[in-house]
């Protein structure tokens, strides 16, 4: 004889019990019950299971060691280690945007080659100004309705104008000016900073008699002007200037200007570089070593600066006298922002201690908390792995680490979803007294459930591996990955690990033990009568005695085979006191009632029949409620009391409203009008280049240069890997450029003055035109230049197209052109002497629009050049009528910004359409996929339109259209569990009530554990420093509330007004899968 716990006895032998206990006679088994002991069938899953019950050992250290090699492969060989940023990795490589700035690039670089063997062709050490090692300060009162030019605030600019004068290396890098051309140029030493102070306090020279003889503005006179007024009305007088000192609410009636701003230009290329434009950050890297870092050094003694806890020194505004003081370098900030990006990286450490405490508290086993975080941070090397040797994809950037974030939420899903399980699995009555029945129905159940949701977030994660933009789609597919791994790894990891644990680790260690070790005597949940075709119907009486009471044992001794199928009666069981003994006597009752059918209950979760049915009077046999986790019997009664009161309605009508206003300001979302802040606003360099468009505009200003040129063709790409951002492809030269012919030469002579003609009404273009200063703007025009050349020399212009080549070079090789060879580009020069061949044509302009700007305010401007160029080529003879411009990289970011904002919507559509596939097929129910789609549409539109747009205020910036892809995927999970979870209820359910009661019961708890667990991680990222990190936070954060919120309160309200009924025919398509199926089947 088996156990008492043992449903299967061989012989119905009679058993003593003690009073309030029911014993079940001897009654026929239906022919078609499954047997546990030999299953008439078995899936790979439930082999699995069986193996790992006779070798645990082996299943757990196969997937451990595999698993283990892979991370240390990926460890040993440097697999992991991030690329170093490069200003490529963000554009679009296949636009033809990207392939004109490619190509305009890679000729100048082809000519850089070149250049040095044309005669007299030496690059002077540091003749141009670096743009990414040179100083700038910005002071500004913070006194209202007080100047920055008075006499306490100069005094205070010029102290730290001498310190930064003075520090050693000053005199190494600044920019110097030359007295000459060529070779022969003798330095005049650096060029003076771009300072107020030049002004406030000038060198006078004065006569004998002490009149003044001259006045230089160099700001090295020890004495402050006496009429600080004059010379704030010199600067306004000359706003081209020295309108750079003046802010852009300067008063010119009081005088009133709140900041100013000052520049100590540093000069490229250094000594041992050939161009300031080659080996930039090793140039910048080389100024910091001789000066930049002792200047850094220095003023953070001065103003008392030091970096906190995983924290940037920058965080923090000096002020000193009512005057805050910042300063920027692009080498500053640049060097900042990597210490940043490392510290806020070591928050992810933080952030997986957090979740393993959460997981541990939750589960009660510090085991299963351990094992599911091992899995967790092995997704990533694990993934890498396949990513770079089974994808072969070389690009590892700084975005992916986020990724660490989002899979730490998902993982711990995973894990819940399968410890629940577990759990529940102790009330099943036709699995809860076996390991390897449990373990078996753990798998089958939590395998389905976690396959759909990692599923819909794969696909999510592959929408986003779509976008054009490719730092975007690597992101993309490494996260699929790493979702894909962990639902295979739980599902190869958990059988043998809860094996284990049922055999050792739960016996070791009581306070985490698993209810498995008292399955054996666990209440079996309530008796169920078989109907007449032999299914077991929904309820069943019992008598009113109150002997025979909820908690009533039920010990069955025999299982045998009969094709009819029996009736069940219950008798009431005397108690001690009116028997006068403990003897009990014998009632009737039907083992396939009270066991259920095995195959319909394998994976619905739970034999939950436990409903108090207002309306018959009945009560069924109950699953004990004190066995129930707290979380458990808060769903189960008071939750779902409240879900199917007549609140629902208002539930339903309020998230209804929710939706309808979140879609109005999703759809208010655009791109950003203003540049992204990648830092906190109290950060300086943030606050640098926020003050940076408060201040008027001036030539010293930095303005996007547009070049024009004939001759390139864009860059052929065809054997580019894309994930090498260094990799830009051949450059093509336009085969029938020829600026030889006179009529060439007019033309491309004539461009310089229509460019300068140009007109502009785009916002972006200040003063109405293309050019800044219009008809007085500076532009490169070598045809002119060639002009005035051949003038001097008496030779006309345009020259004769058989000389016209060999004169240009003879002109670019004398000290008049030698500020335009990367102009005009000839190849290396022939061995024999001849001239080379021209291969491009270009002219450079200062364009109207600043620098930086956003995609709204760079596009009109780029249309209009587009449409100018068009005009010039409409008008070109042959051979130069291609001409094409070229923003750099203000062009190629705009061009992304866009891209951005197309994958959101590309994005968001595709995963709308693949969640409700998904939905329908894994529910097999129309209704039920509709509404759990509904739940995610209004998950996303609460986040984008109300979180994003509503409470932020943010635009549609990089953070916020990666989130509105992936967010699709994270709030897919929690509507996954509870539709499949009503729609798999057992069959015996046949109203609403009860099956949203039974799907918040066996899921509400995983539901809760796992949007806990991401809450946790997602919130360690608002510690971070980085903006983009932290505005994820609030997206991962608000995706994961509204995402509960619309699950638990919504879905079920909208699943007990309309859910599907197991007899709805219209939205029910199990039978057309399983016709399908069957078709499938017989065409083998």
């Amino acid at each position: 004889m088996r156990n008492d716990g043992d449903a299967l006895a061989s012989t119905p032998e009679d058993a003593e019990v003690d009073a309030g206990d029911v014993v079940g006679e001897v009654v026929k088994q239906p022919k078609d019950a499954p047997s546990r002991d030999e299953p008439t069938s078995m899936g790979w899953l439930a082999r699995y299971c069986r193996h790992c019950e006779r070798n645990p050992w082996t299943g757990f250290l196969s997937v451990f060691f595999t698993v283990l090699v892979m991370a240390v492969v990926v460890g040993a060989f440097g697999l992991a280690r991030f690329d170093t940023e490069n200003d490529k990795e963000w554009v679009i490589l296949e636009d033809e945007v990207t392939s004109r700035t490619d190509a305009a690039e890679a000729a100048l670089k082809l000519r850089d080659r070149s250049i040095g063997k044309v005669a007299g062709a030496a690059i002077l050490p540091r003749e141009k100004e670096s743009e990414g090692a040179t100083l700038m300060f910005q002071f500004e009162s913070t006194v209202d309705g007080v100047s920055v030019f008075n006499r306490e605030s100069i005094l205070l600019m010029k102290e730290i104008s001498d310190m930064v004068l003075a520090t050693p290396g000053y005199a190494d890098v600044c920019q110097l000016a030359y007295d000459g051309e060529g070779e022969n140029a003798t330095s005049l030493g650096c060029v003076p900073p771009v300072s107020p102070l030049n002004y406030f306090f000038p060198t006078v020279t004065r006569h004998a008699n002490g009149t003044v003889a001259n006045v230089t503005h160099d700001g090295l006179g020890a004495d402050l002007v006496t009429d600080i007024d004059a010379v704030v009305r010199s600067f306004d007088a000359d706003r081209r200037g020295m309108g750079y000192f003046l802010d852009g609410g300067f008063d010119p009636q009081t005088l009133h200007n709140r900041m100013t701003r000052l520049k100590y230009p540093v000069g490229a290329p250094l000594k041992g570089f050939n161009d300031n434009s080659r080996d930039e950050e090793k140039q910048e890297n080389k100024v910091g070593k001789l000066w930049l870092d002792a200047v850094e050094k220095a003023l953070f003694e001065r103003f008392g600066m030091s970096a906190g806890f995983l924290s940037s020194p920058y965080l923090g505004i000096p002020s000193e006298r009512d005057v805050e003081v910042r300063w920027y370098a692009a080498y500053l900030r640049r060097r900042d922002s990597q210490l940043i990006i490392n510290y806020d990286l070591a928050w992810a450490f933080a952030s997986i201690l957090s979740v393993w405490g959460y997981m541990a508290f939750s589960t009660g086993s510090v085991f299963i908390a351990s094992l599911g975080m091992f899995e967790i941070l092995m997704s990533l090397p694990v993934s890498i792995f396949i990513y770079k040797l089974v994808f072969r994809i070389a690009y590892l950037g700084n975005i992916q680490v986020l990724s660490i974030f989002i899979v730490l939420g998902i993982g711990a899903d995973d894990v819940f979803v399968f410890y629940d399980a577990f759990k529940q699995s102790a009330l099943v009555p036709h699995v809860k007294d076996n390991i390897l029945d449990r373990v078996t129905y753990t798998a089958e159940r939590a395998s389905k459930a976690i396959s759909v949701t990692s599923f819909t977030t794969m696909m999510a994660f592959l929408a986003t591996a779509m976008s054009k933009v490719m730092p975007i789609s690597a992101f993309g597919i490494l996260s699929a990955t790493m979702v894909f791994f962990l639902f295979v790894v739980n599902v190869a990891f958990f059988p043998p690990a809860l094996m284990l644990y049922d055999r050792y680790v739960g016996k070791m260690c009581s306070c985490a033990r698993l209810v498995g070790d008292k399955a054996a005597n666990a209440e079996v949940p309530g008796s169920r009568p078989a109907s007449a075709d032999g299914s077991p119907t929904s309820t069943a009486t019992l008598s009113n005695d109150a002997a025979l009471n909820d908690t009533a044992r039920v010990r069955i001794h025999a299982w045998e085979s009969s094709e009819k199928t029996p009736t069940l009666t219950l008798a009431p069981t005397p108690t001690k006191a009116a028997t006068g003994g403990g003897r009990v006597r014998r009632v009737t009752v039907n083992p396939f009632a009270l066991r259920g059918s095995y195959a319909a209950d394998r994976g619905d979760g739970s034999d939950d029949s436990s409903m108090d049915d207002a309306e018959s009077g009945t009560k069924n046999f109950a699953m004990d409620k004190k066995r129930l986790r707290p979380v458990e019997w808060f769903y189960r009664e008071p939750f779902f009391r409240f879900i199917k009161s007549p609140a629902r309605h208002a539930i339903l009508v309020a998230f209804v409203a929710l939706l309808l206003y979140g879609a109005w300001g999703a759809n208010k979302l655009e791109p950003p009008a203003q540049q992204e802040q990648w830092y906190p606003s109290d950060h300086m360099m943030q606050a640098f280049a926020n003050k940076r468009e408060a201040f008027a505009s001036s030539d010293e200003d930095r303005v996007i240069v547009v070049d024009v040129f004939w001759g390139l063709d864009g860059m052929d790409v065809s054997s580019v890997n894309r994930w090498k951002p260094a990799e830009r492809g051949e450059l093509r030269l336009t085969q029938t450029f020829d600026a030889s012919s006179p009529e060439a030469q007019t033309h491309l002579a004539n461009a310089c003055d229509e460019l300068k003609a140009a007109t502009c009404d785009a916002p972006g273009c200040e003063g109405g035109t293309l050019l800044r200063n219009g008809a007085a703007a500076r532009v490169i025009c070598p045809m002119r230049d060639f002009a005035k050349y051949q003038s001097a020399l008496n030779r006309t212009f345009p020259a004769a197209k058989e000389s016209f080549a060999s004169e240009m070079y003879e002109f670019l090789s004398t000290k008049h052109g030698k500020f335009l060879r990367k102009h005009v580009g000839f190849e290396a020069a022939n061995a024999d002497g001849s001239v080379p061949k021209m291969f491009y044509y270009r002219v450079t302009a200062d364009s109207s629009l600043n620098y930086p700007a956003v995609a709204r305010t760079a596009r009109p401007v780029f249309e209009r050049w587009e449409s100018v160029v068009d005009s010039i080529n409409a008008k070109a003879p042959a051979g130069v009528n291609r001409a094409f411009s070229t923003g750099y990289w203000s062009w190629t970011w705009m061009k992304t910004q866009e891209a951005l904002v197309q994958n959101t919507v590309q994005g968001l559509l595709l995963c709308f359409v693949m969640a409700f596939v998904v939905l329908v097929v894994s529910t097999a129910d129309l209704r039920a996929g509709f509404l759990a789609t509904v739940a995610i549409a209004g998950t996303v539109t609460t986040v984008m339109g109300v979180g994003v747009h509503g409470i932020m205020g943010w635009d549609l910036g990089i953070g916020e259209s990666i989130a509105a892809v992936i967010l699709i995927g994270l709030s897919v999970d929690y509507c996954v569990h509870l539709a499949n979870a009503y729609v798999e209820a057992p069959a015996w359910m046949t109203t609403r009530e009860r099956r949203t009661q039974h799907a918040l019961m066996i899921m509400g708890i995983s539901i809760t554990a796992s949007a806990v667990t991401t809450v946790i991680s997602g919130s360690i990222l608002w510690l971070c420093i980085l903006k983009f990190f932290s505005k994820f936070a609030f997206l991962i954060t608000a995706t994961i509330v509204s995402s509960f919120f619309w699950s638990v309160f919504f879905l079920p309200a909208a699943l007990i007004t309309f859910g599907p009924l197991p007899d709805d025919k219209w939205s029910n398509l199990k039978p057309l899968f399983n016709a399908m199926c069957a078709l499938c089947v017989r065409r083998r």
